[in-house]
């Protein structure tokens, strides 16, 4: 007998890929035995990173929570429509696709990718309609959840499962079209983040009067409670399914698959129904249906939701300052792995200039095999690990390098946050407002006469590893009395003093303790 499997309620349109990317590595790289697919795993514990710098987030401040307690002892309704007519508004069908050019051949990489995801091939020739090239390749549901115009849906949904590629090089090729109920034409959203640890995306889109549903406390759900499933199955949209929460659950579904936090619902759930919200009997978003428990794909009776709680801790997680190292990764094969004595490890394809990486002497090729004191499994895990971490924190990286294993230092940068306006700074990014690798403060006239300082005098209070500061011999308590001909009072003087370089160096006339020494410090560093 075939053994039931776990499956994203996601609903596979026309597949195209084209030769904006490769998928003969993907197919040809060593892999595990095929598991059950389920959409990434939602973590038991509400993601609390490090970098939460405040209690709530931009994404959690524009969403409305009611945490009123469900009245269970009230009696049951004859119909829910008035109810639903309020709901519905807000679910909004994803459409995902690419801009794939006129062509009357299909590629390789496409041919596969149609095997790969089980989709028949089209035909040859393929005109596009009034010019527009836009071609979708998946489709599943959100539910819009504020005035700002975001909306969750699943990763699994916006992400093309199993691509082979990294975001960066999917990001240009994606475009996403939301439908929602009484606009004739879709609109374009964007996709704002996803989360590496759970399958949750936040989308945007720019409109004005916006329908927005109410999110309840999914801490409070119970076994018994009566919900709704809004979505649209196999493309049908404005559905709704009723049911019950038959189990919360908090631990391997099925055998393989590690323990995570899910609703689990006999409201039938299908492939389309991915992302869209799981509502309680007042109106109430209390999840997001993730996947379905199948022996050939359809509904059995036995679906799951992400709790809406869960959700939203990992989209606010998102809104938040976090660390970025700043390369591109991908999985290394299992036996090269092994060949190396390696539990796994994440491949660098490529350094971004200008980075945390970069500083820190990481480069193309390198394999990281531990962060800190955990080995590091695939690319997707360090990445999780990376997403928890605040800007400006420092981590150990094992690194293998030309069959050499060593440590590397960092001192993490910060990723944009999507959420902000273009060129906010964040307070994390102004407290880190360091000079070529270095946090500095002016003296006050008793410590400038305590270091036998008439005027001026800067002290050095961090140094990052890895930067120009660092790798010059600088280091933390050390007092700088003049840069270059300059005796500098603040940040904006030392930056002005090293602007002035000579022959590509700048000279540094440093207090350590009781000694005076000199230092040259390379150009450039600012």
């Amino acid at each position: 007998m075939k053994r039931p499997a776990l499956l994203p309620c996601l609903s596979a349109a026309a597949l195209v890929l084209g030769a904006a990317g490769s998928l003969s590595a993907l197919i040809a790289q060593e892999t595990a035995p095929a598991a059950p697919a389920l959409a990434a795993p939602v973590p038991a514990q509400s993601p609390a990173p490090a970098q939460a710098a405040a209690e709530t987030g931009v994404f959690r401040a524009s969403v409305n929570i009611d945490r009123t307690p469900l009245d269970r002892d009230a009696p049951m309704r004859r119909s829910y429509a008035g109810m639903l007519e309020k709901v519905q508004p807000a679910v909004v069908t994803v459409l995902t696709g690419i801009d794939a050019p006129q062509r009357t051949r299909m590629s390789r990489d496409e041919a596969l990718l149609r095997y790969y995801m089980g989709v028949p091939p089209e035909p040859r020739t393929r005109e596009p309609k009034g010019g527009d090239n836009w071609q979708q390749i998946g489709l599943g549901t959100g539910v819009i959840v504020s005035k700002s115009g975001y909306i969750l849906t699943n990763r699994h949904v916006v992400i093309p499962p199993d691509s082979g590629m990294p975001f960066s090089q999917l990001q240009p090729m994606l475009h996403i079209k939301i439908s929602v109920p009484g606009r004739d034409e879709p609109l374009r959203a964007e996709i704002v983040d996803f989360s590496a640890e759970s399958d949750v995306a936040v989308l945007k889109v720019d409109a004005k009067d916006l329908p927005t549903a109410v999110l309840s406390d999914s801490d409070q759900v119970k076994v018994g409670d009566v919900v709704f499933a809004l979505g649209a199955p196999f493309g049908i949209d404005k559905t709704v399914t009723m049911g019950i929460i038959s189990a919360r659950r908090n631990d391997e579904v099925l055998a393989g698959f590690e323990k995570q936090e899910l609703l689990q619902t006999d409201a039938s759930i299908n492939p389309g129904n991915s992302g869209g919200p799981l509502i309680d009997s007042e109106g109430r978003v209390v999840g997001i249906n993730t996947a379905i428990y199948s022996q050939g794909g359809g509904n059995l009776g036995i679906g799951f939701a992400i709790p809406i709680n869960k959700a939203i801790a990992a989209a606010d997680a998102l809104s938040k300052p976090r660390g970025l190292l700043g390369v591109e990764l991908a999985p290394i094969k299992r036996r090269a792995a092994a060949y190396y004595g390696l539990k796994g490890g994440a491949y660098v394809t490529s350094v971004r200039p200008g980075t945390a990486a970069e500083n820190a002497g990481l480069r193309e090729g390198d394999v990281i095999f531990r962060m800190d004191e955990k080995d590091v499994i695939d690319d997707e895990m360090l990445v999780r690990e990376l997403s928890s971490r605040a800007p400006g924190e420092s981590i150990a990286l094992g690194v293998l390098r030309d069959e050499v294993k060593t440590e590397v230092r960092v001192r993490l940068g910060e990723r944009a946050n999507r959420f902000l306006p273009e060129g906010t700074t964040t307070q994390a990014a102004e407290e880190k407002n360091q000079v070529a690798g270095m946090s500095l403060r002016a003296l006050p006239a008793e410590e400038r006469e305590a270091h036998r300082l008439d005027t001026g005098g800067l002290m050095i209070t961090e140094v990052e590893p890895n930067s120009p500061a660092a790798n010059c011999g600088l280091e933390k308590g050390d007092v700088i009395m003049r840069i270059n001909d300059r005796e500098p009072t603040s940040e904006e003087d030392a930056r002005e003093a090293l602007s002035k370089s000579r022959n590509g160096a700048s000279m540094l006339h440093v207090r350590r303790g009781i000694t005076r020494k000199l230092f040259v410090l390379e150009a450039g560093a600012k």
